[in-house]
C-alpha cells in the first residue's frame, strides 16, 4: 500500500533525470560548436544541471565580446 503512495508523487526521478539529459545535450552541443570539450561539458550537464546552464551562458557572453 505504500508504494500506491510513492508512484502517486508529482514529478519523478525520470522527469528530473531527463530535464539533467537534455541540459547536458544542450551543454555538448554549444561546447561542439564553441570548440570546447563536449564529453566535459555533457558530463557536467549532467551532473551539474541548471549550474552550468548558468556557466555555459556566462562564458557565452564572454566570447561574444571578443
Amino acid at each position: 500500500m505504500a508504494d500506491d503512495k510513492v508512484d502517486n508523487l508529482p514529478g519523478s526521478y525520470f522527469d528530473s533525470s531527463f530535464g539533467f539529459f537534455i541540459i547536458g545535450v544542450i551543454c555538448a552541443m554549444w561546447a561542439q560548436n564553441t570548440g570546447r570539450s563536449v564529453w566535459l561539458w555533457l558530463f557536467l550537464g549532467l551532473f551539474f544541471g541548471p549550474i552550468t546552464l548558468v556557466v555555459m551562458l556566462i562564458k557565452n557572453s564572454e566570447d561574444r565580446r571578443i
